[in-house]
Formats: structure tokens, sequence, C-alpha cells
């Protein structure tokens, strides 16, 4: 589990998230219909983390910790549903900076950021097919 193989998908994984919220913060600024959504998903993701994060120490909350674990359990379980999960953010981010791009609210400097998140999803495509989870 900690092969030099298994450190490079973590590593991968964690440069795509990094790179997918990069670009969220970049595309969240103009006002289409993926703000939108992103901004209601947002909403209610930050009134739950605030509930968790405000009683730790409560018997309760340890439940939620354990829900945690079983979600990046099954996540690494079911990694054929994980990376379609992960394709279907890449074509999201994809179209909305198309749309913003054509409609010139946004300018080419920002398609570093689209560069990674491809490169990073085809290395962990690549690193997962090495590793038989695909």
């Amino acid at each position: 589990m900690f092969s030099k193989v298994w450190l490079l998908l973590y590593a991968n994984v964690a440069l795509f998230i990094y790179a997918t919220v990069e670009m969220i913060k970049i595309l969240i600024k103009h006002d289409n219909f993926f703000t939108h959504f992103l901004n209601n998903i947002f909403v209610n993701v930050k009134s739950l983390t605030d509930q968790i994060l405000s009683a730790l120490t409560a018997w309760q909350n340890l439940l939620y910790l354990a829900i945690f674990a079983l979600l990046i359990f099954l996540l690494i379980k079911f990694w054929r549903v994980t990376f379609v999960l992960l394709e279907i953010i890449t074509a999201f981010l994809l179209l909305d900076y198309v749309i913003l791009f054509v409609s010139h609210e946004i300018r080419f400097e920002n398609a570093f950021v689209i560069a990674v998140i491809i490169i990073t999803l085809m290395n962990i495509w690549q690193t997962s097919r090495e590793l038989r989870l695909m």
C-alpha cells in the first residue's frame, strides 16, 4: 500500500484536488450556471463542516468521522466509480472554462490549471491501470 506506485497515485490525486480547487476559485468569480451550482454546494458543505467542527469532542461526532473514514475506504474500494466522478468533475470544469473563454469573460492565462488537471487525470488513469484498480 506504500509502494512507489501507490505514492505516485496519492500524489496525483492530491495534485488533481489542488488544481481543481484553484480552478474553481478562478471560475466562481464569474456569474453563470456553474457558479450558482457550486455556491449552493459550498453553502451546504460549509454548514455541515461548521456543525461537525463546533462539537468535535461529542461522541456523536465520532460517528461522523467513522462515516468519513468509511467513505474514503469505499472510494478506494470502488475506484472505477471514483475515477468516473473525477472525469465528470474535469468535464464540468472544462465546459465552464470553454463557455467563459468563448464569451470573453476569462482569458487564456488560466489554461495552465486546466492543463494540470488533465495531465494529473491521465496520470491517475495510468497509475490505476498499473495497480490493476481499473
